[in-house]
């Protein structure tokens, strides 16, 4: 099969299905396919059987629902390319916004300080933030998550982006952390970033099909999605460095709430809108003036 049939017949499939994004879609499928970081291949270029299926096959498993993410198997973050699959939550734009104050953090603290920050990260899911952060700044950075499937694409993820000597991997329970995981942890840190569930009893009846397959103990939050906030500023405060900040992403609407549970704990806190002007990254420091 030439390059353009097998194009036009994937699109075809993915738009009968009703997929509203099937040209990106398309696109997504042949580069995963014939391994391009750009579709160069020319219009009559010849598709061995073999790619072609494989390719067609991917196809109709998204027209059952299946998250295109976990089709590939890969999908990238911040700039980087992360393994996901069932069992892991799939990054997102919207935690980029995240990244990139943690970020600026941790390249302020280069300046001002002369040395690379710590980063400790709750809820880390597939490592995207730690190892986002590490790759761009050098931070030494770990992770936490109670899901060992989680923790099993964390620890590929490491390899994956060469972060062995930057990232570390720890399984445990944030909202009620061990006596053994909190002595394996940096004493004080400079960052603690969260991307925890936060999704309402209300917004999980009315999932896509798609986010529908990834596991719900990374996405439901509690009847109003604010659980995992309740608990997490007041346990890890303590961790932080005296100049420390803590960044979390928040759901549609939770911003506000969120920011006050914060400010509960001592934070001085500020909210970053998303790119539909929502507030979705609340960030504080214990200093009052220091936000």
């Amino acid at each position: 099969m030439v390059s353009l049939m097998l194009k036009k017949k994937l699109r075809t499939i993915l738009e009968q299905s009703g997929n509203p994004s099937a040209v990106f879609e398309t696109d997504q499928i042949m580069k995963w396919v014939l391994k391009l970081d750009r579709l160069i291949l020319a219009p009559d270029g010849e598709i061995n059987p073999q790619k072609a299926e494989k390719a067609i096959n991917a196809a109709m498993r998204r027209t059952k629902g299946e998250p295109l993410q976990y089709i590939l198997g890969e999908w990238d973050f911040y700039g980087f390319t992360f393994h996901v699959g069932e069992g892991v939550l799939i990054p997102r734009p919207e935690t980029e916004l995240l990244a990139e104050k943690a970020v600026s953090g941790l390249k302020e603290i280069a300046e001002t300080d002369s040395r690379v920050g710590t980063v400790i990260d709750l809820c880390t899911g597939s490592g995207c933030i730690p190892i986002a952060l590490a790759k761009t700044t050098g931070a030494v950075c770990c992770g936490i998550d109670i899901s060992e499937k989680a923790l099993e694409y964390f620890n590929e993820n490491i390899i994956l982006n060469e972060t062995e000597d930057k990232v570390t991997a720890f399984l445990g329970n944030v909202i009620e952390p061990d006596r053994e995981l909190l002595d394996r942890l940096p004493e004080k840190c400079d960052i603690i970033t969260a991307n925890p569930p936060y999704l309402t009893a209300r917004e999980m009846e009315t999932l896509q099909k798609e986010v529908r397959h990834e596991p719900e103990i990374a996405l439901f939050g509690g009847s109003d999605g604010l659980d995992f906030y309740r608990v997490i500023f007041g346990i890890w405060k303590e961790r932080l460095s005296e100049k420390g900040e803590f960044i979390v992403e928040t759901g549609d609407g939770q911003a506000e709430a969120v920011k006050s549970l914060m400010e509960k704990e001592g934070f001085c806190c500020g909210i970053i809108k998303d790119y539909n002007k929502l507030g979705r990254v609340v960030f504080g420091k214990l200093s009052p003036t220091a936000v």
